[in-house]
């Protein structure tokens, strides 16, 4: 069976060894000589899209949706951005007629705001940076890039990802109290800061943060409970029993009830 093609030399470029198509780069390179022996070239000087391309980046554009309105490959677009001093005409030009301004919307690409502040909401509950990179299946830069709110706008899938995330973890504390305190110092808030974590407009509900009591104060009303207990008359071991602490809680505790009311005494002995 003979497979007919049109022949040119994109295909003889790609491995055909057509006669047709050999003939077609065979004239291609004729005419490029001659065109270069009389000084012709069909490259230019990059450094005008060069300056295009910055002037579209500092806009807010990335080079992909360059390559994409420009319709020039992607790598073409960041080789003449980085090194490249010559590029094609054709090139040049496609890249020079994109207007200056905000760069189209990506439907694909979300807002980032609620991705951040869930992110940063399972930092402040101690959930390592690792651990949500692995959870996610990204890297840890674009972890930190989000978190830190780097990036402005995240894939669709990247936000659902960490939506499903982050309802799996935010009511489970992690296992590295560091996270929580440096996350804290940056000003990142938890779960229950947010009545809506997706609205740009929405502000944290600021509350002091939690600290654990002191060593054998971890309950006041309990403390005075022992107290109590203790004026009546029982023992250690019944008060322990009706409290469900352990003996030597209830000692350590009876030890600062029974020194603070000794102080106490010795000051109106002595008024």
């Amino acid at each position: 069976m003979t497979t007919t093609h049109t022949p040119s030399r994109a295909c003889y470029l790609r491995g055909c060894r057509n006669t047709a198509c050999t003939e077609a780069d065979r004239r291609y390179t004729k005419r490029l000589r001659v065109e270069h022996d009389r000084g012709h070239y069909r490259t230019t000087d990059a450094a005008q899209a060069r300056h295009h391309i910055e002037r579209l980046m500092a806009a807010g554009w990335t080079q992909r949706q360059i390559a994409a309105a420009s319709r020039v490959e992607a790598a073409s677009v960041h080789q003449i951005y980085t090194t490249q001093k010559r590029t094609a005409k054709w090139r040049a030009a496609a890249i020079l007629a994109i207007p200056v301004g905000p760069p189209p919307t990506d439907p694909r690409r979300v807002d980032a705001t609620g991705s951040r502040r869930r992110l940063q909401a399972l930092r402040v509950i101690e959930h390592r940076r690792r651990d949500l990179a692995a959870a996610l299946r990204m890297t840890e830069d674009r972890v930190k890039h989000i978190t830190g709110g780097t990036t402005a706008r995240v894939h669709a899938d990247e936000a659902a990802a960490i939506a499903r995330l982050y309802r799996r973890l935010s009511t489970i504390p992690g296992p590295c109290k560091q996270t929580a305190g440096i996350a804290r110092n940056k000003g990142w808030h938890g779960p229950l800061a947010w009545d809506d974590i997706d609205d740009p407009n929405c502000q944290p509900e600021k509350a002091a943060p939690f600290r654990t009591a002191p060593k054998f104060q971890r309950d006041p009303d309990r403390k005075a409970e022992i107290a109590h207990l203790d004026s009546l008359g029982e023992s250690v071991a019944s008060i322990a029993k009706q409290l469900g602490n352990s003996e030597k809680y209830v000692r350590d505790q009876l030890t600062t009830i029974r020194r603070k009311r000794a102080a106490r005494t010795s000051l109106r002995e002595a008024a």
